[in-house]
């Protein structure tokens, strides 16, 4: 049985390396790291831990940022007058330094999180890039934040966490009030990693009178928020809705879409 698994292992990881010279080739950025995911996600199919996708749509596509804050996205469609919105800083504005760096355009920059902003103040970013200590959620409200008093991301949700906790309130704001705060028309780029809470604001999201042209976010399931049924569930609303799917992460918790309609 550990031969078959290893043999199948194998198979996958050949068909991965070829997938990613293909990929390459359009300025994917590879590393040991990323391969090492390959085989992670190799072994969760295997046990049936894990889904593949089928591709809505297959654009020409690129990577920005980098391995750990990075997304895949559709470049053409992005100038110097568009609009992103990056919500989840953590401490990693790589995606959005890039963007700005390539295309000129403005980025939002969203966390509510001490840890964020502090680390945020340390950073050199760009004048193009604008930061706002709110949150993102179902609605306009203040909200505590939790996370493990060991170190971690801060998030609306706590079931994920273990042992001691550490507690702050933040200001969370739903989408279409920021938009409407900020005067945005379009969203180019909705990039969403706000460690659970996506799947609050999923209805949101669908039911955007601000049009949303690419968005790019992160299901939690591995870490214990929601189920792999969950996202799945969660991915196949945004297609009914209008989202077409054109990546996947090896991780298999990243996703990219477009909106051909917006």
């Amino acid at each position: 049985m550990i031969e078959l698994l290893e043999n199948m292992s194998a198979q996958y990881m050949t068909l991965a390396r070829i997938q990613a010279i293909k990929e390459a080739s359009m300025g994917y950025l590879l590393s040991p790291r990323r391969y090492a995911r390959m085989a992670k996600r190799a072994i969760r199919l295997m046990a049936r831990r894990d889904v593949l996708y089928k591709y809505d749509i297959r654009p020409k596509m690129k990577h920005l940022g980098s391995i750990y804050g990075g997304w895949m996205i559709v470049p053409e469609l992005l100038h110097s007058d568009s609009v992103a919105y990056s919500f989840g800083v953590g401490n990693d504005i790589t995606f959005d330094l890039d963007m700005i760096r390539r295309f000129g355009l403005t980025v939002h920059g969203f966390d509510p999180s001490p840890l964020a902003i502090k680390w945020l103040d340390t950073q050199r970013t760009s004048s193009n890039y604008i930061f706002h200590p709110w949150g993102l959620g179902s609605q306009d409200a203040s909200a505590e934040l939790f996370a493990p008093i060991s170190g971690g991301m801060y998030s609306l949700h706590s079931e994920h966490m273990s042992g001691e906790l550490v507690k702050t309130r933040a200001s969370i704001r739903r989408l279409a009030t920021i938009a409407k705060e900020l005067g945005t028309k379009v969203i180019d780029i909705l990039k969403i990693d706000i460690e659970g809470a996506e799947l609050d604001i999923l209805p949101d999201i669908i039911e955007s009178a601000v049009p949303i042209r690419q968005l790019v976010l992160e299901f939690h399931h591995r870490i214990g928020i929601g189920t792999l049924d969950t996202t799945v569930d969660s991915v196949n609303r945004l297609r009914g809705s209008g989202f077409q799917l054109f990546h996947v992460a090896e991780t298999s918790s990243e996703f990219s879409f477009l909106h051909m309609g917006a």
